[in-house]
């Protein structure tokens, strides 16, 4: 496959309260099983970050934006179950889009995830920037697994659907970049010592101290290296 088609589906999303062990049972029992049925779909996997908003974070990975407007996936989407229908009405402040991935070095999963979102004013060389960064050193720091670059595509993230409807998800529209680390301490040196004042300022990062960390709680499937 080819990386330049590769495409993530990311979302992040609280739950209400006394929800939660619900929303556990059914993304890990149901949703990811659901998906990752459907051809196209390779991984999935489900991070959560304590006592922080928004508590989790939601990671598909797809052969391609293609995957996400092909007949049997939208039907899926139009088509939820009882329990899906009954769990999308606990989501809060859903955010969700499908990216495109850009950049990727790196060979390995990690067990932490670290979420940068930048958000420039000069497209073009920031972009040219994060791609020198994601294919250069990054991914050999200490204690970090891979590192991931990606950028949405509003008409991939929009689709009008029964599940969109219900989720009440907004579309994301940051770039993101996606550090895999082994642990919270290798994330949080990472971000110490790469994401400097100069360079957030430089590439307009929403959340430019790199503490949007989540810890891993469930995956299934392969990645696109396999």
């Amino acid at each position: 496959m080819n990386l330049s088609e590769h495409a993530i589906l990311c979302a992040t999303l609280d739950i209400s309260d006394g929800d939660d062990a619900n929303f556990v049972e059914w993304h890990t029992r149901e949703h990811l099983v659901e998906r990752l049925a459907i051809s196209g779909f390779l991984r999935g996997r489900r991070f959560v970050q304590e006592a922080a908003s928004p508590r989790y974070l939601i990671l598909y990975d797809v052969e391609s934006l293609a995957v996400l407007s092909q007949p049997d996936y939208v039907e899926r989407l139009n088509h939820p179950t009882p329990w899906t229908r009954a769990t999308l009405a606990t989501f809060q402040n859903g955010r969700r889009s499908a990216y495109r991935l850009i950049a990727q070095q790196g060979g390995a999963e990690g067990a932490f995830l670290m979420v940068i979102r930048v958000a420039p004013d000069e497209p073009d060389r920031v972009q040219r920037e994060i791609e020198r960064a994601v294919r250069g050193e990054w991914s050999a720091r200490p204690g970090i697994a891979t590192v991931a670059f990606a950028i949405p595509d509003r008409l991939a993230s929009t689709l009008d659907t029964e599940e969109s409807r219900r989720s009440g998800n907004c579309f994301a529209e940051e770039w993101v970049v996606l550090v895999e680390g082994i642990s919270e301490q290798s994330l949080l040196d990472f971000a110490r010592n790469e994401l400097t004042s100069e360079l957030c300022e430089r590439w307009a990062m929403v959340k430019g101290d790199g503490r949007e960390i989540y810890r891993l709680q469930v995956r299934i499937g392969r990645s696109v290296r396999d």
